[in-house]
């Protein structure tokens, strides 16, 4: 992994969200940074800069990159109407970190009150925040504790569009379209299994 792959990801991801603009183009972008993932390694505007190690520079890169794609949207004018997630599929790391040998940092994450870390089913290793951008629709410096599952998004913005699900397979997600417009406190979500490879190994 290059230093300077996060870079080139947000270039390309302004790029196309320009070209979509101009076409007059609804658009999906995921973007996923390197950030927070070993090896971490900062572009060298950033080497540094933290004061606390490649991890800590590695994370204000990261802001700054999301702020370039907020700025493209606003400078083009569609950032009241398109939906931004950020969001992370784990907890920390912690000491799984030394599988990967000692990458600069003392930071090895933190996952609050919550046992455990990557690697682990654990809910310091599955609950992980989530921050949705919708203006007018997520109601600004709300917070839900709603079981949400990174694989509802799906469902969630299909129906969003009035797109329609496949029907020859199953669908893990559920439409939580009621949890982003604060219509409801628990969500449609009443089981979340875990897997650690193929096996189940935790339900809630």
């Amino acid at each position: 992994m290059r230093a300077n792959i996060d870079n080139e990801l947000v270039d390309k991801s302004i790029d196309f969200i320009r070209r979509e603009k101009a076409a007059a183009k609804p658009f999906f972008l995921y973007l996923p940074f390197s950030m927070g993932h070993v090896p971490n390694l900062p572009a060298q505007q950033f080497k540094g800069k933290s004061q606390i190690g490649d991890y800590g520079d590695k994370l204000m890169e990261g802001d700054y990159h999301v702020g370039q794609i907020l700025d493209t949207l606003k400078e083009l004018g569609i950032g009241d109407n398109t939906i931004v997630v950020f969001a992370s599929d784990n907890g920390p790391y912690g000491e799984t970190v030394g599988e990967f040998g000692n990458d600069g940092t003392p930071d090895m994450g933190n996952s609050g009150p919550f046992r455990g870390e990557l690697g682990e089913v654990t809910e310091g290793s599955i609950r992980t925040c989530a921050i949705i951008r919708w203006p007018g629709h997520v109601k600004p410096n709300t917070i839900s504790y709603a079981m949400f599952s990174i694989m509802d998004f799906m469902p969630t913005f299909a129906g969003i569009i009035g797109g329609r699900l496949l029907t020859d397979r199953p669908i893990d997600g559920v439409d939580q379209i009621d949890v982003l417009l604060g219509n409801s406190a628990a969500g449609h979500r009443d089981s979340l299994l875990s897997f650690i490879g193929g096996d189940l190994v935790a339900v809630r």
